[in-house]
C-alpha cells in the first residue's frame, strides 16, 4: 500500500458520496454532444487559437522498488498508463522515469527549463512514497534510494517549487499519487469566474499562468491500490481523461467533475486541486486539448458477426460481414474481443468492461481513438494483455488465445485441519495447525513457519465486548455486531481480560488463508465477494452481525471484510498492524495479503478485533 495509516477517517465519505455525486454532475466533464467544431468560428469568438494549439510536455515517475522502504505494487504501473493515455489521446510528449533516485527527477526537470518556452504547457506526474515534516509543515517526494530516516536524498516541496519558478512554461500542473502531497499546494484564490460563455472561460484560462496541484490527498496519508493495476486515484484520474468528450477543458472541471467524487467514493482520502504556494501561479489553469478536434456524434456502425465454432477471423471463412463504412472524422471508435475461453472478464485500461466467450465475442462502442490496453482473464487461464488502436468510427477486431494456466511448482499447502474439540467448541474457537504456510502476495509467496493456535471463530461482538470491558464504543449498535472504534490497547486489554493475546501478522494470515494461495481464500477473483464478505458493494456502508457470510476453509468468519482486524505486530514505530479490510474498502482490500498500519490510539468504526490462545488452554 502507499502508507495507508489511520490517521486518515477512514470511511466517512461513504455517507456523503450519494450526496456529492449529485453535486458533482453538474461540474461533469461528461456533456452531451456538440455540434461539429469550426476552430476559424471559434477564433473569431475571441478564443485565441495559437493559445490551443501549443505544445505538450509532461515528466511521468513512477516509484515502486525503494531501496530501504517498504516496495509500492501500483506506482509504475500508473506511470506507465498515464504516459500512454497522455500521448495517444492528447498529443504529449513524455519523459518517463521509472524507479528514479533523487538526482534522476531533479536532472529530468531542469532538462525541461532548459527546453521550454512561454507559450508551452509541462505536466509533472509523481507516484511513490511521500513524507511529511509537521515541524516544518513540508512535504517529500522520496526517491527510491531515499531512507525514511534520513532526508538527504528526499525532494521536498521547496525543491518543487523552487524549480518550477525557473521554468517559462505559461502552464504547468503536477498530479501528485503521494502520501501528504496536498501540503504541497494552498487554498485556490482570485476570482476565475467570467460573465461571458465557455470560451470566454477557455480563454480567460489560456492567458493567465498558472502552476497548480492536483494531489490525491491533503495531509493525510493515501492507498497504493484499490483500482486495480492502478492506486485509486490514478485509476480516476485515467478514467476521467479517457472518457472527456469535450474538446478543451481545465485541470480544474477534470478534477472536481471527475476525479475527486470517484477517489472520495472508492477511498478514505480526500483529493485537493489548488494553486502550489510561492511559485507564480496567476489565476488562469491547464487546459487540456484532445488531439481530434470534431465531436461529431454519429451511428455507430454494426459490429462484425463471428460465427459460432469459427476460430480465424480474416475474410469470409471466418464468417464476418462488412462493417458500415465509416463516417466522416469522429472522435469515438468501437472494438470487438473475441476469446477462445468461456466467461472471460475483459478490461479496458484497467477497468472491467464485460464478458466474453466463445462465440460470443463482446462489443464495445464509442471508446476515444488511440491506444489502449486490453486485458483479458478466465478461470484456469493465463491472463493476456495486448495494445490495441482503436480508429475512428471503426470496429477493431481483437482475437485472444488464452493458455491453460500452468499450475504452479511449489508443493501445495497441506490440507486444512479439522479443530480438535477441546477449546474450538466451548469458546468458540477454530485451532490452527502447526506448520508452513505459504504467505504473501500470489505471485510473491515465501514460506513462513507458524506454531498451532486457537483463534475466534467471529470477530468480537458489542455484547461480548461489553460484558467485560463494561462499555460499548461502537458507532454501528448491534449487539451481535462488531465491536468497533476500539483502539489498539483496548482490543490488547479486552484479550488478556479473557485470558487470550492479538494474534500476530502472521498467525492472522495463516488462519485467514485457510491452506489457500489465491488473491482471496475464496478464489483467484472479486466474483464470490459477495458470499464470504461486507464490503463497500453490499455493505450499506455499515457493519453487520458476525457470521451471516460464509466461513472459510478453516471455519472462521469474517476474515475479509466488516471491520479491519488489530494485530500484536508492529506496522512501524508507532502503528500496528490491521488486516482483513472493512465494510467501506471496495474488494481490492479483501485480498488475504492486503495489511494496513493504524495508530494504537486512534478509534474509528472500521477497526475492530479477535482474539487467540495457545492449543494448550
Amino acid at each position: 500500500m502507499r502508507k495507508f495509516n489511520s490517521s486518515l477517517f477512514m470511511g466517512i465519505l461513504s455517507f456523503l458520496i450519494l450526496t456529492a455525486a449529485y453535486a458533482a454532475d453538474e461540474r461533469s466533464i461528461t456533456i452531451k454532444p456538440k455540434e461539429k467544431r469550426d476552430l476559424a468560428v471559434e477564433a473569431k469568438k475571441g478564443l485565441d487559437i495559437a493559445l490551443v494549439d501549443t505544445k505538450y510536455y509532461a515528466l511521468i515517475i513512477g516509484n515502486n522498488n525503494y531501496k530501504h522502504i517498504q516496495k509500492l505494487k501500483t506506482a509504475v504501473n500508473d506511470a506507465k498508463d498515464v504516459e500512454r493515455i497522455l500521448k495517444s489521446l492528447y498529443g504529449f510528449e513524455t519523459k518517463l522515469l521509472i524507479n528514479a533516485p533523487r538526482k534522476e527527477i531533479l536532472t529530468a526537470v531542469n532538462d525541461f527549463r532548459k527546453k521550454l518556452s512561454s507559450k508551452d504547457n509541462l505536466l509533472i506526474y509523481y507516484a511513490g512514497h511521500g513524507e511529511y515534516d509537521k515541524t516544518a509543515d513540508r512535504a517529500y517526494w522520496l526517491p527510491v534510494d531515499a531512507q525514511r530516516d534520513n532526508p538527504v536524498d528526499w525532494i521536498s516541496a521547496t525543491d518543487i517549487t523552487d524549480n518550477i519558478k525557473r521554468i517559462a512554461s505559461r502552464h504547468i500542473l503536477i498530479v501528485s499519487d503521494s502520501c501528504y502531497s496536498g501540503t504541497l499546494s494552498r487554498a485556490a484564490v482570485g476570482d476565475i469566474s467570467t460573465k461571458g460563455g465557455r470560451d470566454e472561460f477557455i480563454k480567460k484560462m489560456i492567458e493567465r499562468s498558472s502552476r497548480t496541484l492536483m494531489a490525491s490527498g491533503g495531509n493525510e496519508p493515501v492507498v497504493d491500490e484499490g483500482g486495480g493495476n492502478n492506486s485509486v486515484f490514478a485509476a480516476a484520474f485515467l478514467k476521467a481523461l479517457n472518457e472527456a468528450d469535450k474538446p478543451l477543458f481545465t485541470a480544474e472541471e477534470l478534477f472536481h467533475g471527475r476525479v475527486k467524487i470517484i477517489v472520495a467514493g472508492k477511498s478514505e482520502q480526500v483529493p485537493e486541486y489548488n494553486d502550489i504556494r510561492n511559485s507564480g501561479h496567476e489565476g488562469g489553469d491547464f487546459v487540456f486539448t484532445l488531439k481530434t478536434e470534431s465531436l461529431s456524434q454519429v451511428t455507430p456502425p454494426s459490429p462484425p458477426f463471428i460465427k459460432e465454432g469459427t476460430e480465424g477471423i480474416s475474410g469470409d471463412e471466418g464468417g464476418l460481414s462488412a462493417p458500415t463504412p465509416p463516417a466522416p472524422i469522429v472522435l469515438q471508435g468501437h472494438i470487438q474481443v473475441n476469446v477462445n475461453a468461456p466467461s472471460t472478464r475483459v478490461f479496458i485500461n484497467g477497468y472491467e468492461k464485460g464478458i466474453a466467450s466463445p462465440g460470443s465475442p463482446l462489443n464495445m462502442e464509442n471508446f476515444p481513438t488511440g491506444t489502449v490496453s486490453v486485458k483479458v482473464e478466465a478461470e484456469g487461464y493465463e491472463a493476456l494483455e495486448k495494445m490495441v488502436t482503436i480508429q475512428r468510427n471503426q470496429w477493431t477486431q481483437e482475437v485472444f488465445e488464452l493458455k491453460r494456466a500452468i499450475v504452479s511448482n511449489l508443493s501445495p499447502p497441506p490440507p486444512p485441519v479439522q479443530p480438535k474439540p477441546r477449546l474450538a467448541e466451548k469458546d468458540n474457537m477454530v485451532l490452527i495447525p502447526s506448520g508452513e504456510f505459504l504467505a504473501g502476495e500470489p505471485n510473491l509467496l515465501k514460506g513462513i513457519v507458524v506454531k498451532e493456535f486457537y483463534i475466534d471463530k467471529y470477530e468480537i461482538t458489542q455484547r461480548e465486548y461489553e460484558q467485560v470491558m463494561g462499555n460499548n464504543p461502537s458507532f454501528f449498535k448491534g449487539t451481535n455486531n462488531p465491536v468497533e472504534q476500539v483502539t489498539w490497547y483496548d482490543a490488547d486489554e479486552y484479550c488478556r481480560k479473557v485470558g487470550k493475546r492479538l494474534p500476530t501478522e502472521w498467525e492472522w494470515e495463516k488462519a485467514a488463508k485457510a491452506g489457500t494461495t489465491t488473491a482471496f481464500y475464496w478464489g483467484e477473483t472479486e466474483r464470490m465477494a459477495d458470499d464470504y464478505a461486507w464490503y463497500n458493494k453490499n455493505s450499506g456502508y455499515k457493519t453487520h452481525p458476525v457470521g451471516e457470510k460464509k466461513p472459510n476453509g478453516y471455519g472462521l468468519y469474517d476474515m475479509a471484510g466488516n471491520v479491519w482486524e488489530w494485530t500484536a505486530t508492529d506496522y512501524d514505530n508507532s502503528n500496528k498492524v490491521l488486516r482483513g479490510g472493512s465494510w467501506s474498502n471496495n474488494s481490492g482490500f479483501l485480498w488475504s495479503d492486503v495489511r494496513g498500519g493504524g495508530k494504537s490510539s486512534v478509534r474509528n468504526f472500521n477497526f475492530g478485533f479477535r482474539c487467540v490462545g495457545a492449543s494448550g488452554q
